[in-house]
């Protein structure tokens, strides 16, 4: 990847990250679609990366005894390996951004 396409991932996945962390999960789609309109050449998966990387931003300021807990308690509920769970999270906020940057694509086109 080039600095601009790692400087626009940078950019994004700060924006997710402050977005989630002050409106909730629903600005991610908000903003990978807007992100879209703005960059229409850059790849729909890119923001589906900066979104996951906001997000394990956000985990990361957890503390990890309590949140390693969780997570194992969590995924043995869904009957996943240790930290599954965690896993299952960022491909949540991945699909999210993934899916809103592909929506509106061809908004863009017209």
């Amino acid at each position: 990847m080039t600095r601009a396409a790692l400087l626009d991932l940078a950019v994004l996945a700060s924006l997710t990250a402050a977005g989630t962390w002050f409106g909730g999960w629903w600005a991610i789609p908000v903003l990978a679609a807007l992100w879209q309109l703005l960059r229409p050449g850059a790849p729909a998966w890119r923001a589906g990366l900066a979104a996951a990387l906001g997000w394990g931003v956000l985990v990361a300021r957890e503390p990890w005894a309590p949140l390693a807990r969780l997570t194992s308690r969590v995924s043995g509920v869904f009957h996943l390996p240790p930290g599954g769970a965690l896993v299952v999270a960022l491909g949540f906020a991945w699909l999210l951004a993934w899916s809103a940057a592909r929506l509106v694509r061809p908004l863009r086109a017209q």
